[in-house]
């Protein structure tokens, strides 16, 4: 517990934010906590550090999610051929992570992302025919899952896919949170059993799950509040941050 008891006051604030922050934005539009918690929680540890403290809260937040409404067994099953898929490129996509270069990979998809979300915050929002959209499934889910495995970040290919379908927000926030879990189970699992973190860590993302938990529960509130057109706004403008912060990491 050392690597805890060490911690500064200025330390023990930015987890504080990270957590907060994090678990409060992913309660209103059920996507951003890893975006928002890992670069602010890596201004305190090292970013293998970061990733491992948010195992619990990113694993915990999208159960709570996935189960928001009691449908967690029809939205697996309706999502079943982009699921399966899913995790199968997850697992391929942790096992080869050491043998790729992503930057040309992460520049191409958050330019993709950010258009994507320019389009829709300009009022555009395309919806896929169902046809179509039983056909991409596996495609995506497959995609997803490779470039989740490989970053340990599944929204900016699963939120746009998910947002053609014109689901009202509780079915969407639910069909993100079940993808997540689902694409991400995979991952942390095998970081957990291969020891990724001391037991320090373990104590802090226990901690930061609790916040998480709290602030999601909060955040859910103020989204029932907000109209669907609006609600779908902030979901676009989430998307914009996200492709930016791509293509900002995969430059610099």
């Amino acid at each position: 517990m050392d690597t805890l008891l060490g911690l500064t006051a200025d330390d023990v604030l930015i987890l504080a934010v990270a957590f907060i922050l994090g678990g409060f934005i992913k309660g209103i539009v059920g996507l951003g906590l890893p975006m928002i918690a890992v670069p602010l929680i890596s201004m305190v540890f090292d970013p293998r550090t970061a990733i491992a403290a948010m195992i619990l809260p990113i694993m915990g937040s999208n159960f709570i999610q996935a189960k928001t409404g009691g449908q967690i067994g029809e939205i697996t099953l309706r999502f079943r051929w982009l699921l399966i898929p899913m995790v199968v490129g997850s697992i391929f996509g942790a096992a080869v992570i050491t043998s790729i270069k992503l930057d040309h990979a992460a520049l191409i998809l958050g330019g993709l992302v950010s258009a994507f979300a320019v389009t829709t915050l300009a009022g555009w929002q395309p919806q896929l025919p169902t046809g179509v959209d039983r056909k991409l499934r596996p495609v995506v889910g497959l995609v997803s899952g490779v470039i989740g495995g490989m970053s340990s970040f599944f929204a900016p290919t699963v939120a746009p896919y998910l947002f053609t379908l014109g689901l009202d927000k509780n079915t969407f926030i639910r069909a993100m949170g079940v993808t997540f879990l689902v694409g991400e189970a995979p991952l942390f699992i095998g970081l957990a059993l291969t020891g990724f973190a001391p037991p320090a860590i373990w104590a802090l993302s226990a901690i930061g799950w609790a916040t998480v938990a709290v602030c999601m529960s909060l955040g859910a509130k103020l989204r029932q509040r907000i109209p669907q057109k609006h609600f779908m706004t902030l979901v676009g403008a989430m998307l914009l941050l996200i492709g930016l912060n791509m293509i900002r990491r995969a430059v610099f």
